[in-house]
């Protein structure tokens, strides 16, 4: 793609997301049909295609092109792509589904550092095992116990 080119779909892009903005997708469709060489901004056209799909409520053609956009775009860009694929999955009655796609986007969400959760793992020993690795602990301690 030369810069002409380039420049000229960046704007399409941008001309096509306010017309989604605005809930036009029909002369977003229009406008992202009219893009002739896709190259590196595949994705992103078919995010916006799979958008303006569903905005139409065309749900099940909306996922074709949301989930080539969410196999492209790296994670966790993507987010924005899932979530769309849930929307669809949901307003069609597949609610099943729509939980799926829930999943990957909040398997990608970073905690708020005050809200990592601390994880506490537990062993189950049998008592005499427990009680016999106590009696060693503290001997090695210099503890003394007491048997009951």
């Amino acid at each position: 793609m030369d810069a002409k080119t380039v420049s000229k779909t960046i704007r399409r892009l941008q001309t096509a997301e306010g017309y989604l903005e605005l809930n036009l997708p029909d002369r977003a469709l229009t406008e992202l049909s009219s893009i002739q060489d896709q190259g590196p901004f595949e994705a992103a056209i078919a995010l916006l295609q799979g958008e303006a799909l569903k905005t139409q409520k065309r749900y099940d053609e909306a996922l074709v092109p949301l989930k080539r956009a969410a196999t492209m775009i790296p994670s966790p860009l993507n987010k924005r792509a899932w979530r769309s694929i849930s929307e669809c999955y949901h307003s069609s009655g597949r609610d099943e589904l729509a939980e799926i796609a829930d999943l990957v986007v909040k398997a990608e969400e970073i905690p708020a550092q005050d809200q990592v959760k601390t994880v506490v793992r537990v062993a189950v020993v049998p008592l005499p095992m427990l009680s016999q690795a106590l009696r060693e602990f503290f001997a090695e301690s210099g503890t003394e116990t007491t048997q009951e």
